[in-house]
């Protein structure tokens, strides 16, 4: 025999069977009108050459590669740096080490918009003076303050700006956080030293021993 619910009760079924589905359209909506009220900024895209071209220190052809994957916020990076074990490095093996940096600027948006300022920096041939000003930090990572360090090291401040302001290497900074992924390199600074990981700022005397270690065995 047929049995006939109240009207309210019905209602209350329906609303029971239906409110999955009106959650997940409710959610939808919402992503479309934020899709549409704040869309995701497109960045231009980086020729392949230009993803593959890494500042570098040292010897091109070194028989010892030093790859570090690093972060302008990461005060760790910013130690080691500062400490001036690179430069001793490169000192003591002169002619026998290439020193690459590339970003894994994780940390934050504003990681990302200094590390794209640097590559900036690199196509005006000054990536490095750009890079030490990052570190030393004496203004911070605002638009202001990229392109005052800009202004310090005398670069074409037309063509910086739009390169900031465009995020001209966003993609170049992304490629290069995924190389960092492929490696599962999620701590800055990491690095590569002819394909060995350390984690960590390593001092001189570690990545010296380590240096010794494989030019012995070549």
């Amino acid at each position: 025999m047929k049995v006939n619910l109240p009207l309210k009760l019905r209602l209350q079924n329906i609303w029971n069977d239906n409110k999955a589905i009106i959650f997940v359209a409710s959610i939808i909506f919402v992503l479309v009108i934020v899709a549409i009220l704040y869309p995701k900024k497109q960045y231009p895209s980086v020729p392949e050459e230009r993803l593959a071209l890494d500042p570098f220190l040292g010897t091109e052809n070194a028989p010892i590669t030093i790859i570090e994957y690093g972060d302008y916020a990461c005060g760790g990076c910013k130690l080691w740096h500062n400490a001036g074990v690179l430069e001793e490095i490169l000192a003591l093996y002169e002619g026998k080490v290439k020193f690459i940096w590339r970003d894994n600027a994780h940390i934050s948006s504003a990681s990302r918009t200094a590390a794209n300022a640097a590559q900036c920096a690199f196509d005006q041939g000054k990536f490095w003076e750009y890079h030490d000003l990052l570190f030393e930090n004496p203004i911070g990572f605002s638009d202001e303050g990229l392109k005052s360090y800009a202004k310090m090291l005398d670069l074409d401040a037309e063509k910086f700006n739009t390169c900031v302001d465009q995020g001209f290497y966003m993609n170049k900074v992304v490629h290069s956080m995924n190389l960092a992924g492929d490696y599962g390199l999620s701590y800055t600074p990491a690095f590569l030293v002819n394909g060995e990981v350390i984690i960590g700022p390593p001092p001189t005397s570690y990545l010296s021993e380590m240096i010794e270690g494989l030019l012995a065995e070549q």
